[in-house]
């Protein structure tokens, strides 16, 4: 750890982490920078007890990942990462990830909402803290995380129920598992030939266990970029919107 307000970790590639080419799963690079987020969190005092006793949850609504180069199976990673100020309602977090050459692997910005475990409706706390602000300028992507649209038509759609290995603690689609969704909607020939270079996720409501979900997936003619939506059938409010590029 450099410094208080950024912390750095040294994390081992397993084989869990990887997938048939032996190289990182994109749901497992998210799950890592979830990780890290939450022991960062604790180590500055906005922890998951402390927050439980304001009655507040962190939830993860958007992320923004470019991804340089996946590591392989045993690769020993260096992952940074730092609060850099608050906009609106959401509390803004950044993170680079480098190879043991101190190669740049992946960069990617995120935003946080606090959750009123009572209301269920975002809620500021402690805004006017230092720790929050300290590394406003500091960026390792600069712009705002991309608001997504909902596919409108000429969409695919692939069909999913949430199960047991499906679920966080709240008993609702846990967060890597919406890029496993993403992923599973691809066959594994094109997968052999193209890697996952950008994600983009919003994160709109929760998806609580035994739902079936709807996958919607549109591409444009000659992009290399897929646009996805998650929704119960029949209906037309989503419950997530997100964005892979090859």
């Amino acid at each position: 750890m450099s410094t208080k307000n950024i912390l750095e970790e040294k994390i081992h590639v397993t084989s869990a982490d990887t997938d048939f080419t032996k190289t990182l799963k994109p749901s497992a690079l998210i799950n890592m920078l979830i990780q890290v987020a939450w022991h960062h969190a604790e180590i500055l005092g906005f922890g998951i007890d402390l927050l439980h006793r304001e009655n507040l949850i962190w939830m993860l609504s958007r992320i923004h990942v470019k991804v340089h180069s996946y590591p392989c199976w045993n690769e020993i990673l260096s992952l940074s990462t730092w609060p850099k100020g608050i906009r609106r309602l959401f509390y803004l977090r950044d993170f680079e990830i480098c190879d043991s050459q101190n190669n740049i692997v992946a960069r990617a910005t995120s935003e946080w909402i606090l959750i009123d475990i009572k209301t269920k409706r975002p809620k500021l706390f402690q805004p006017e803290n230092n720790i929050f602000h300290q590394n406003k300028d500091k960026h390792a992507l600069k712009n705002e995380v991309p608001l997504l649209e909902t596919i409108p038509s000429g969409f695919e759609t692939f069909c999913n129920k949430v199960h047991y290995s499906d679920i966080d603690l709240n008993q609702h689609l846990t967060t890597t598992r919406y890029i496993d969704w993403m992923m599973d909607t691809f066959d594994i020939g094109f997968l052999r030939k193209n890697k996952c270079k950008e994600i983009i996720t919003n994160f709109l409501r929760e998806i609580p266990y035994n739902e079936t979900v709807d996958i919607l997936r549109s591409k444009k003619d000659g992009a290399v970029c897929y646009d996805f939506t998650f929704r119960k059938p029949q209906e037309s409010k989503d419950f997530f919107r997100g964005k892979l590029c090859f």
